[in-house]
């Protein structure tokens, strides 16, 4: 068997194959209609390649089957897309609710990042991992909890915790800086 196709019929390769050569630029239009045109080309990637695994599987003519992964693609990018403007709202609005006012200087804002940065390093490297899967990665708690090992309610539980403790730890100024080890956020940071 060849290493390039599944069950190693050549003759399935030859009409991917010519497929492929004859579909790419249609399906890549249909993905630039419904995403960020930059996104497209490695969204059109995505589409030959469960094409590629799911060839034994299709039914009638390619084009139309390619449209319709294409479409699931495109919404797959969407929702990504929206956790991630999401994300960016939750950390703007919760700016917003820590600072009442504006920075005054270019020094409150380095101390405020300060106090985050000790805020999460004053959780536990579980409550700390569990936090920044949701926040920083942009994770759903479910697929965060399967990341971490744990049923959805578990992780759930161990998320709420983790967000009390840090609003606990900024909202009473009680964290302090580390100095002999520089935690995992701040090498992370410092990259």
């Amino acid at each position: 068997m060849s290493e390039r196709e599944p069950g190693g019929d050549l003759d399935g390769w030859d009409a991917f194959e010519k497929v492929y050569r004859e579909s790419y630029r249609p399906v890549q239009r249909f993905l630039m209609r419904r995403m960020r045109p930059e996104a497209a080309e490695d969204a059109a990637a995505e589409v030959f390649t469960i094409a590629w695994r799911r060839w034994s599987d299709r039914r009638g003519e390619a084009l139309p089957w390619l449209y319709g992964i294409a479409r699931k693609v495109a919404a797959n990018h969407r929702r990504a897309d929206g956790r991630a403007e999401q994300l960016i709202l939750r950390v703007e609005e919760a700016v917003d609710r820590s600072a009442p006012a504006r920075h005054a200087s270019a020094e409150e804002a380095v101390l405020d990042r300060v106090d985050a940065l000790a805020a999460l390093n004053s959780l536990s490297e579980s409550d700390r991992e569990a936090l920044l899967l949701v926040s920083w990665d942009g994770l759903d708690a479910a697929d965060a909890a399967r990341v971490m090992g744990r049923g959805r309610a578990a992780f759930a539980v161990q998320l709420h915790r983790a967000r009390k403790k840090v609003e606990r730890a900024l909202s009473s100024n009680e964290v302090a800086v580390p100095v002999r080890k520089q935690s995992m956020v701040a090498r992370e940071m410092s990259r």
